[in-house]
């Protein structure tokens, strides 16, 4: 009964992707060109391959570079886009810095993606249903989001999917891979307390060298000056935050304090719940690791809890919502349940209930997410759906 409705929310969502190639804002909201957000990664790798940290430490300086080189690109210039991301992320830019804006772009989109599409292969529950896993993620409306601003939400889940299934049979590479989300701060946010959940010290150990290894990296080809403007910038963000980044960024996004604020919750109490979600979620995330569930429906609640705890994210990001949500129905597709699909298409949609500045609807979308985890927990009491292989909790003498 849903599943016209999820395809038509699909073809609106490949329809915005390609109005944005073609004619930006002619379907959907207009976003002013593609790969708006790829400027500013592809902006800023080769700003500091040309050693200049000046430009993109200044936010203002930055975007006013970027509507100068992508002024063709563009139906109107950017208003504001600093550069906010640790240097290690600049790492891993660089194998596509060299093919130029356009050859960079796809580059980056298709390797990801391959990559995620991998990781679904990898240690799969229900094999033999992987490949319509891996089609109804990537066609689903945030995956054409992802692709429209030239975002790096297929890396975030490939490596959450990839991590978490790797934990039991090589914690370490598990653990070293997991530990490449510190890329993205807002998302890995939870992984230590998965771990920790898991009782996987070892993993907990690679996941912190790699992350270090990546920080290393990155003040070795870029050097350190980066991360010492980083640093500060990003503890100032969280007591003082930059009223340009919450009126052009964070306000823009469907994180529990945007959809709070937007609601008309005073700031400092929409703060105070934007705090409590991510106590909830590291809650939820440690309590799912420790228990019973599957290896899947443990990754389903880090997908989802990630998302929750996030200070901030965009309708592309909701592809970490996505892969939950086909996850989570594939795993029940011989007896399926109204309720669950019902809540899967209001999931399937967020992306385009974004961004909430906009859409009401898309304030009320933190709960989606809040009914998801409630609905893996609740399988807790049905052994037919918290069962299936799950991740060895590591024996004292390691994992």
């Amino acid at each position: 009964m849903l599943l016209p409705a999820m395809a038509i929310a699909t073809l609106f969502g490949w329809g915005i992707l390609i109005s944005t190639l073609v004619h930006p804002g002619w379907i959907g909201l207009n976003h002013i060109g593609p790969g708006t957000d790829w400027m500013v990664f592809y902006g800023a790798v080769r700003s500091m391959l040309a050693g200049n940290l000046a430009l993109v430490i200044d936010g203002d300086a930055f975007t006013a570079y970027l509507n100068r080189s992508f002024a063709s690109w563009l139906t109107v210039p950017l208003e504001f886009r600093p550069w906010f991301y640790p240097p290690s992320f600049l790492v891993l830019l660089l194998p596509v810095a060299p093919l130029g804006f356009v050859g960079s772009y796809v580059a980056f989109q298709a390797a990801t993606a391959g990559f995620l599409a991998w990781a679904f292969r990898n240690r799969a529950d229900q094999p033999q249903l992987t490949p319509y896993i891996i089609a109804a993620v990537l066609v689903s409306p945030a995956a054409a989001l992802n692709l429209a601003d030239g975002q790096c939400a297929f890396l975030v889940a490939a490596l959450l999917v990839a991590g978490v299934r790797l934990l039991g049979p090589r914690p370490l590479l598990g653990g070293a891979i997991l530990g490449l989300l510190s890329f993205k701060p807002q998302f890995f946010l939870l992984v230590p307390l998965a771990l920790l959940g898991l009782r996987q010290y070892r993993s907990l150990c690679a996941a912190a060298c790699s992350a270090f290894a990546l920080a290393v990296a990155s003040a070795m080809v870029f050097g350190v000056e980066l991360w010492l403007w980083w640093i500060p910038q990003a503890l100032n963000n969280l007591v003082s935050p930059d009223a340009k980044w919450l009126g052009y960024g964070r306000i823009w996004g469907h994180s529990v304090w945007a959809c709070a604020v937007l609601l008309g919750v005073p700031e400092r109490l929409a703060s105070m719940l934007q705090l409590a979600a991510i106590l909830s979620s590291a809650a939820a995330t440690l309590v799912a690791f420790r228990s019973s569930l599957s290896t899947d429906n443990k990754l389903i609640v880090l997908l989802a809890a990630t998302v929750l705890a996030a200070p901030h994210s965009g309708p592309y990001d909701a592809t970490l919502l996505a892969v939950a949500v086909v996850l989570w129905l594939a795993a029940s597709i011989d007896a399926p349940r109204f309720r669950d699909w019902l809540i899967g298409l209001g999931i399937w949609m967020v992306p385009l209930l974004s961004p909430a500045v906009y859409v009401p609807a898309g304030r009320l979308s933190p709960l989606l997410t809040v009914a998801l985890i409630g609905l893996v927990f609740g399988a807790l009491r049905s052994p037919a759906r918290s069962g299936g292989p799950a991740i060895p909790a590591s024996s004292t003498r390691g994992a």
